[in-house]
């Protein structure tokens, strides 16, 4: 069995074009993501892949950290211009700590908490960095409740290159989801790694953050969670 960082490695370049979709000013989740970051100094994506995130927080913090698992799509990170320079970082989640990184104004993740670990754990590591008065904000894939089990995955990677497609208007960038999502490498992930379900989803978070709101289908197949420390 792979460890993570070997899948990403391997994705990094079908994954960079995907996200660049989700990525885009005109997103949805890009336009939902910048009305919740809240205002201060420090700010930390965690998950950050290709850096495209670490862009947009470059523009409102003076100083930003980019988490991820994949040396090669940090490389991909560090070729994009920012308005303050992001430091990116090769490590797992779940070695991040207060003691080491600070507290951060806000902490963030989109579409890779599902990767990283036991959900409580993931949460409650994420949760200890946010700084008094600062915002854990998650945006994460989700799947509808009864939705197609893994050996299914071909009739789940059609109706996500379907929605890129709704969101983007780009066939390109539709076809390329569907290639990622039927790579042997990610259908071997996908073993390993299945997204919650909308329930599950809503019932974890809310357990493990008291008073977080969630949002369902922030575009279909993704549901978000906004937290205040």
């Amino acid at each position: 069995m792979s460890a993570p960082e070997a899948y990403f490695d391997d994705l990094a370049e079908l994954y960079e074009r995907f996200t660049g979709i989700r990525d885009a000013a005109t997103s949805p989740v890009r336009s939902w993501l910048t009305s919740q970051l809240p205002p201060g100094r420090r700010a930390i994506d965690v998950g950050c892949g290709g850096g495209n995130n670490c862009g947009l927080l470059a523009d409102r913090y003076d100083e930003v950290v980019g988490v991820d698992i994949s040396q090669k799509m940090l490389d991909i990170a560090a070729l994009k211009p920012t308005r303050v320079p992001v430091r990116y970082e090769c490590r797992e989640a779940l070695s991040l700590s207060p003691e080491r990184d600070g507290l951060f104004d806000l902490v963030m993740s989109v579409n890779a908490v599902f990767h990283m670990g036991p959900i409580e754990q993931v949460l409650d590591v994420l949760r200890s960095i946010v700084a008094p008065g600062g915002r854990l904000v998650i945006v994460d894939v989700t799947q509808p409740d009864g939705a197609a089990a893994p050996a299914e995955q071909s009739a789940y990677a059609f109706e996500t290159g379907k929605i890129v497609y709704d969101v983007s208007g780009d066939v390109e960038a539709a076809c390329d989801s569907i290639r990622m999502m039927l790579h042997p490498r990610w259908l071997e992930m996908s073993k390993q790694a299945m997204p919650l379900t909308d329930t599950e989803f809503e019932q974890q978070y809310s357990k493990a953050l008291p008073g977080v709101r969630i949002t369902r289908d922030l575009i279909p197949t993704m549901s978000a969670a906004v937290w205040e420390a």
